[in-house]
């Protein structure tokens, strides 16, 4: 039912952790709706904007040019939050990550051998795992560091991002397409996962990797896709339960919430705690590569 040049990939896993019928209506139903992700609006679009020039400005900077000519590019967007988190990241930019290679905006994937059963017949199928990363700094046989930027409001725990999926995809793909790599193979043991947080950016949370955790990482792919590949329709991508706090968590983030009938209103942008956590049912940006540009990188 999936697309045929699908790739899963954190955010479409998290869709379905979070809510199963999210994943239905945004990945095989492909359903655009026109719902207000978060309120005020001109505030989260403001946010989106802010994050999306922030990221533009870091990755100018990390290939070379000059911070004071990136500075001058972000006072020039007459947003003087944009400017502070820009000078913010210059000051508090992690100032021990690997100087053999650095790579910007980095697309890997790899591919997930999943086995399945359909009406009591058992499948199997490859399915593709892709990662965009924001930064990859790697020293060869040494130390390979994941730096990813949140530039929300407020940053979340340690807690939430330890099992969010992002946590998980990101040194999974990068050990397994890590092979194919010029400075591989990558070792789990090698790499490091750091978020990097507008609003706290002097208290980065680090998380470190290792065989232990790749081989669970493995099965929880594996169960995950499975429970995907064998949902036939749209009962066996149930809605997450109806609690105020799930309402509070996902609904009120997800375009989707009147359909289901879970109220009307957005939720306060103010809770993000990145910009990309509410969810969007924008069938194009929802798949988020197309199969072009994940097989320019593909390992």
């Amino acid at each position: 039912m999936l697309p045929a040049n699908f790739s899963f990939t954190q955010s479409s896993l998290q869709a379905y952790k979070d809510c199963p019928r999210r994943f239905w209506l945004a990945y095989i139903e492909q359903l655009p709706w026109p719902a207000i992700e978060a309120s005020p609006v001109h505030e989260h679009e403001a946010l989106m904007r802010r994050g999306e020039q922030f990221h533009r400005l870091v990755e100018r900077t990390e290939i070379g040019i000059d911070p004071a000519q990136v500075m001058a590019q972000a006072e020039g967007q007459d947003d003087s939050g944009l400017a502070a988190n820009y000078q913010a990241y210059l000051q508090h930019r992690p100032r021990d990550l690997p100087q053999d290679v650095q790579e910007i905006e980095q697309l890997l994937s790899t591919t997930v051998r999943v086995q399945w059963k359909s009406a009591g017949i058992a499948q199997t199928m490859a399915v593709r795992l892709a990662a965009k990363y924001d930064l990859i700094a790697a020293e060869q046989d040494g130390p390979v560091v994941i730096l990813d930027w949140k530039t929300g409001k407020r940053a979340p725990t340690r807690a939430v991002l330890q099992e969010h999926w992002q946590s998980l995809v990101y040194p999974y793909v990068l050990v397994e397409a890590g092979d194919a790599l010029p400075w591989g193979p990558v070792r789990p043991e090698q790499v490091e996962m750091r978020y990097w947080f507008t609003a706290a950016p002097n208290s980065p949370i680090v998380f470190r990797y290792d065989g232990a955790q790749h081989a669970r990482v493995h099965d929880r792919l594996q169960a995950q896709i499975a429970a995907i590949l064998a949902g036939q329709n749209v009962e066996d991508f149930p809605k997450v339960e109806d609690t105020l706090a799930n309402r509070k968590r996902y609904c009120n983030f997800c375009v989707y919430r009147s359909r289901c009938n879970r109220g009307a209103q957005a939720g306060d942008v103010m809770e993000l705690t990145d910009p990309s956590d509410f969810f969007s049912g924008d069938v194009a940006g929802s798949l988020e590569f197309t199969m072009d540009e994940v097989e320019e990188l593909a390992f």
